[in-house]
């Protein structure tokens, strides 16, 4: 290689070398200037921007994290609710939200009741887990006839204080049922107060019907 083939390339790396050293002093400090003016004027609108690009505009600030708190404890606790209305749905429909549990159709009144005559009522009922720790205290009859409104009526024994099997058990209750009661369809249960456990709890029978004759 001669003098001459050597010189064109030797002035073309210094050149290059000149190139380099104003870009990387000159020209790029003042590039990232001019970003950096550009990016402190328009800070709100960029950032912004990408919140929104990415699906992120809130931030987890103190505020927020504590909205999602509370909406995490609002929703377990509508799940708690919604489980225990299930829970009580399904104690209702088995008969275990009361104390004793009537099966359905096996309760009667012996029949034919004329006015002025006691009435034998016929329970079929059988004690639920509920009313384990339960025993009866009192009872009253109420009576509905076309008035629609409940008439009580008298126990003719007060009966003692007993618990009730939890198997299906035929009860024989006999009582006076109240004066001026109109003829025709009659409407019973009794209201049943029990001590479970040192507490007093309220419970009913289911409603059975027969029919007062005329006098």
């Amino acid at each position: 290689m001669t003098k001459e083939d050597f010189l064109p390339r030797t002035r073309t790396f210094i050149g290059l070398m000149r190139d380099m050293f104003w870009l990387v002093t000159i020209v790029t400090p003042m590039m990232l200037l001019m970003l950096y003016g550009l990016y402190s004027l328009n800070k709100d609108w960029i950032v912004g921007t990408v919140r929104k690009e990415l699906g992120i505009e809130k931030l987890a600030t103190q505020e927020s994290v504590e909205a999602v708190s509370q909406k995490v404890e609002n929703l377990s606790n509508s799940m708690a609710n919604k489980l225990n209305d299930v829970a009580t749905d399904v104690r209702r429909a088995t008969g275990d939200d009361k104390v004793i549990r009537q099966e359905p159709g096996l309760s009667y009144v012996e029949e034919p009741v004329s006015p002025g005559q006691n009435v034998i009522l016929w329970l079929r009922v059988a004690r639920t887990r509920l009313g384990k720790d339960c025993r009866l205290v009192d009872w009253t009859p109420l009576f509905v006839d076309a008035q629609n409104v409940p008439f009580a009526g008298s126990k003719i024994h007060n009966g003692v204080r007993r618990q009730i099997s939890d198997k299906s058990d035929k009860l024989r209750i006999e009582m006076i049922p109240p004066k001026g009661l109109i003829p025709g369809r009659i409407e019973l249960y009794l209201v049943l107060d029990y001590d479970c456990a040192g507490a007093r709890v309220p419970d009913k029978t289911d409603t059975v019907t027969y029919r007062l004759l005329e006098k």
